[in-house]
């Protein structure tokens, strides 16, 4: 199998060239010409440079992919028009460059559970077809982004996978900030009490992405709940969970767990953000993460893709967050 994979150098990327491989594919990364490629080092990949805005260098890269894995994505950017260059944009110019190729390879977008939304009232985890109702600018353009796809499904043969929270070895968002909240032993819980989370090991996820790469069911450009699949350890957590896993992975106890008011975690991430501008950048607490903090449950139901490929989480939170915390506990 050869595989086209874009964002081939960021966290869920580099894990995934290295799956593939594992599996006996064949990957050709699609980066940048300021990507860091060290981070493959040791992966057999071909590099090509290709321009996901500008289409530059798409059409030669993938013209003999059997797969295209579309990872590439904006998880911080400070406009909603950011956003949506980098997540609906680019999915649209790359997904109308494969339908110009004799026989399209298929595509798998990689979008994210904030594309649907959070749970709103339901009492129960989200599924493919409960109508989408993102929250925030990034989810709201990595759902821009799936349409964007689908445009040209009757062309290109699409897949859809919404992963949720996404931890691992080399997560630079989530990992971190886990460990460093346990390691205070005090815990802020945003928004309305009662709230649980999806999450996913990344090698969980990689294998995941290539399953419905080759077994999924592909979407159809007028059936907005065809061809999309979401994935997760079939596990609820609330947050007191996650900390508390953590803290005893970590040796540091069990973390206090306070509740926080809406207001003064919106109000946090304006002053997050207003601090990260004087700095020269988007830190990775902000508004729009605030807004996705404060707006109740985020979990899923992986069922769809257990009967359409077997899917099935086969890390656990605690050996997953052990070996995410690998370095630390050693360092």
């Amino acid at each position: 199998m050869r595989v086209a994979v874009t964002g081939a150098t960021g966290f869920v990327g580099r894990h995934l060239c290295r799956r593939i491989v594992e599996c006996g594919g064949r990957v050709r990364a699609l980066v940048r010409p300021q990507s860091d490629r060290r981070v493959l080092d040791g992966c057999p990949v071909d590099f090509a440079v290709a321009d996901l805005v500008t289409g530059s260098g798409i059409a030669g890269a993938v013209s003999d992919a059997d797969v295209v894995m579309h990872l590439a994505a904006a998880v911080r950017a400070g406009s909603d028009a950011g956003f949506r260059l980098a997540n609906a944009v680019a999915t649209g110019v790359l997904a109308g460059m494969l339908a110009t190729l004799g026989t399209p390879p298929r595509l798998v977008v990689c979008s994210s559970l904030a594309a649907a939304g959070p749970v709103l009232g339901q009492g129960r985890a989200r599924c493919e077809e409960d109508p989408p109702c993102p929250v925030s600018w990034y989810g709201a353009s990595k759902l821009a982004g799936e349409r964007e796809a689908r445009r040209f499904a009757d062309q290109v043969p699409t897949v859809i996978v919404r992963p949720p929270i996404v931890y691992g070895s080399g997560d630079v968002a989530f990992v971190p900030r886990l460990a460093a909240t346990a390691r205070s032993r005090v815990a802020v819980r945003p928004g309305p009490p009662g709230g649980v989370y999806s999450v996913l090991y990344v090698d969980d996820l990689c294998d995941g992405l290539i399953a419905a790469g080759l077994q999924g069911r592909t979407a159809g450009p007028d059936e907005p709940h065809s061809g999309v699949y979401h994935l997760c350890d079939g596990v609820e957590y609330t947050l007191a969970d996650l900390v508390r896993t953590a803290g005893a992975v970590l040796g540091c106890g069990r973390p206090m767990v306070l509740p926080v008011p809406s207001a003064v975690v919106r109000a946090a991430g304006v002053m997050s953000e207003a601090v990260g501008r004087l700095r020269g950048g988007v830190p990775v607490f902000n508004r729009d993460k605030a807004r996705e903090a404060v707006a109740g449950s985020w979990t899923a139901s992986a069922d769809r893709a257990y009967r359409d490929f077997g899917f099935r989480a086969r890390v656990g939170l605690e050996d997953g967050l052990r070996e995410a915390f690998k370095e630390m506990l050693h360092g």
